[in-house]
């Protein structure tokens, strides 16, 4: 058939997006030019025929309804709490305000199915890097974390309400965003070490403390945000009372290290700390930064594995549950958002947890749509 069909544009944009396939190669795949997809984006006027939103929808892997859909409001680059690179490109902007787009309907849709914990991040107004380390210390005591390390930064934020995840492909090009519209949501690149996972996770709780409502990405608000993550990882009296150097002209790296495995923070991170906070002197921490390029240290450190991977356990545990639970099609999840589940894994990064449950027989037959279920009741 080739009649017309109702058709979304911006859907068409944003599962392309997230895909991180390019108008050129979207194009060739489906027997039409570049500028054609591209007006079938941005033109109300331009609406394809019901052979080329089958294929086009085959290629992104979703449903032909999910340009029918309303995805709400979109999130915009200038809405996320966006970690800018100096060489990100503005394709890999794009892309990552896709992800959050349809990762924050996908948290509206599961809202409406599952008793998600409650947001409980506390509110501070921050706008000096003074005000960030008096916020890691209330946010401790908000939280009841004491004053010890800190085992699982993913646990505490998604104990406060969080839903976190990570990139797909695109994980080298980005550091990490997040957006706070009711439900917090961060997105992580795990391509790094867990010890700057671990200050990335911090760094976007300041954003959700702090800055909620406010711009970030500038030179102030990320340097607050550092600032937040680290003295929450290892707060100032910690950090003094456990470097005991016994030189007053070399560093004591066995000290740094120590902390280092001990409070799940990169040595790196430490030494900007004991400069800081004048503890060793310009000329050490000169001399400390020349040593950790000349051993290759600059992305990858010593005792790099001694600090524990932390993984995102809410948003798979809980798409878990629905498919345990209402069989393939998570209970109607699938058919509300027009997706097929490999698009569903591949924005979730859930492909190694979630797809091997599908080789089990005994998954139950979806029986009805659970929202359906609660408009009827």
């Amino acid at each position: 058939m080739t009649d017309k069909v109702k058709f979304n544009g911006d859907n068409l944009r944003i599962a392309r997006l997230m895909s991180g396939i390019s108008l050129n190669e979207l194009g060739e795949r489906v027997g039409n030019t570049r500028q054609y997809i591209h007006q079938l984006e941005t033109s109300d006027k331009k609406v394809p025929t019901r052979e080329l939103v089958e294929a086009l929808a085959y290629e992104l892997g979703v449903d032909s309804r999910f340009f029918c859909y309303s995805l709400g409001n979109q999130v915009k680059e200038e809405e996320c709490h966006f970690r800018k690179l100096k060489t990100t490109l503005v394709s890999s902007r794009r892309e990552s305000a896709a992800r959050a787009t349809l990762m924050n309907k996908l948290v509206e849709r599961l809202e409406e199915y599952l008793e998600l914990p409650p947001v409980n991040f506390p509110q501070i107004e921050v706008s000096t890097l003074s005000d960030s380390e008096l916020a890691s210390v209330e946010a401790r005591k908000y939280w009841k974390l004491g004053d010890g390390p800190i085992k699982n930064m993913i646990r505490v934020a998604e104990n406060a309400g969080a839903i976190v995840s990570t990139f797909g492909s695109i994980s080298e090009k980005i550091d990490a965003l997040s957006l706070n519209r009711g439900r917090p949501i961060i997105i992580l690149n795990t391509t790094k070490s867990s010890a700057r996972i671990r200050m990335d996770i911090g760094h976007e709780m300041l954003h959700i403390i702090g800055h909620n409502g406010i711009e970030t990405g500038d030179r102030d608000t990320e340097s607050q945000a550092d600032q937040f993550a680290s003295h929450f990882l290892l707060p100032r009296a910690a950090l003094i009372r456990e470097y005991t150097s016994r030189s007053k002209t070399r560093i004591d790296w066995n000290a740094i290290y120590s902390m280092k495995v001990k409070w799940g923070i990169s040595a790196r991170a430490i030494v900007y700390r004991l400069n800081q906070h004048g503890l060793i002197t310009p000329s050490q921490y000169r001399t400390a930064n020349i040593h950790f390029s000349k051993t290759g240290q600059t992305k990858e450190e010593f005792h790099d594995d001694k600090v524990s991977l932390d993984l995102p356990e809410l948003l798979p545990s809980s798409l878990a549950l629905l498919l345990e639970t209402y069989g393939k099609t998570f209970g109607g999840l699938l058919s509300e958002l027009g997706v097929k589940t490999e698009f569903l894994t591949n924005l979730t990064q859930t492909e190694n947890s979630l797809l091997p449950l599908f080789e089990e027989i005994n998954l139950p037959g979806n029986i009805t749509s659970i929202t359906a279920y609660k408009h009827a009741k």
